[in-house]
């Protein structure tokens, strides 16, 4: 039978060894989808973990403020004030051409050198510095928010209300506050939306007057008679503060309301309260910007420590201050933003934001985060 059909039996083998062949050629084939099948699951996992891994690190707010200060202010006329605000604020006089063109010179020079580094500064100004740019035309705050700066009040109270301020009623403190807003955007142009303030800290009734004046985002709480700052302010969590200070009495201020009308925005965690005051207490330009830096690598380590909250780090400059050589003004705050800021906002781990910025920041998280503690610990 065999010897009659070979042909046939090696047809039968050939077929044999080609299935075999196919089973194999699957086998393998099985092994490699699943071996895709794990890579893929394994880098899905491994994206998951990243993602993960994102979501624990919190991104720091950072942002820069500048206080353009009442130099030659006298109180408003809605007080009945001519006198000059005390004299510890009247160092030059922006009604003298030559000294607010200067300094007009500094604001630009710094807003420069800020945006050179993709930032923006919550620039924030007074009479008689906006009635002098209203009166002579300058654009400088007109040019600034422009570009994305954020213009803003620095209101300093003795100046615009007179040496009795505090015992004034929070409409009186509200009508001048809006007074002094109408300055801005004479300046500014009326589209600028003026939303946040800095002083009057020891009015106990400085949440309703602002509140009033339309302004909800309040920061840079010192003493101005000691320069310093109370240390339950101290830190980088925003919140809403249940009422104003009675003079270093912040129990108030410091304690989270829900329904408050504003967002207040510590600065950051600083080792000392006196980090408001003048950079000559920390031994000059160089030591305050030393300063600077280990607070916000300080303030950092808190936000990624515990990133389910919004945190935020800015710190204050004035103009001429800081200006050192006249060769390379500002060098200090140009290197420091080089050295320190750059690296961390190319890194992700904080971010440039002007304080309305950040109040809006803040406000978003509230809304996904009902009833929760803004502040951590």
């Amino acid at each position: 039978m065999r010897r009659a059909y070979p042909g046939l039996l090696i047809g039968l083998l050939l077929f044999s060894m080609l299935a075999i062949s196919v089973a194999c050629s699957q086998s393998e084939q099985s092994g490699v989808e699943a071996t895709v099948s794990e890579t893929i699951s394994g880098a899905e996992a491994t994206q998951g973990s990243s993602e993960t891994t994102q979501k624990k690190t919190g991104v720091l707010l950072f942002g820069i403020g500048m206080h353009i200060e009442p130099r030659g202010a006298t109180p408003s006329p809605i007080v009945g004030g001519s006198s000059a605000g005390p004299p510890s604020v009247n160092k030059g006089d922006y009604n003298d051409p030559a000294f607010f063109q200067r300094h007009v010179e500094d604001i630009n020079t710094v807003a420069a050198i800020v945006e050179k580094h993709q930032g923006r500064m919550t620039v924030q100004a007074q009479t008689p510095f906006t009635k002098v740019a209203v009166a002579s035309g300058n654009p400088v705050l007109s040019d600034l928010a422009a570009d994305g700066h954020e213009i803003a009040l620095h209101f300093h109270e003795d100046s615009h209300l007179g040496r009795n301020s505090s015992a004034l009623p929070a409409e009186t403190w509200c009508a001048v506050m809006k007074e002094e807003i109408d300055y801005i955007r004479q300046a500014a142009g009326s589209t600028v939306d003026v939303r946040y303030w800095s002083g009057g800290n020891l009015y106990p009734g400085l949440i309703e007057a602002a509140s009033c004046a339309g302004l909800d985002v309040n920061s840079d709480w010192k003493n101005p008679n000691e320069q310093t700052t109370a240390s339950d302010l101290i830190g980088i969590n925003a919140w809403r503060p249940a009422g104003g200070s009675s003079g270093n009495d912040v129990s108030l201020f410091a304690t989270h309301d829900p329904d408050g009308p504003v967002v207040y925005l510590p600065q950051g965690s600083y080792s000392r309260n006196d980090y408001g005051g003048s950079a000559k207490t920390m031994g000059g330009d160089q030591a305050y910007f030393d300063f600077l830096k280990a607070s916000l690598m300080q303030s950092l380590a808190e936000a990624e420590a515990d990133p389910s909250r919004v945190s935020v780090f800015h710190f204050t400059v004035h103009p001429a201050e800081f200006r050192g050589d006249p060769a390379h003004p500002f060098e200090v705050i140009e290197r420091f933003l080089t050295d320190v800021v750059d690296p961390l906002v190319a890194s992700g781990r904080i971010q440039w934001a002007t304080f309305s910025e950040m109040a809006d920041s803040y406000e978003a998280w509230e809304q996904g985060n009902p009833g929760v503690s803004p502040k951590s610990g």
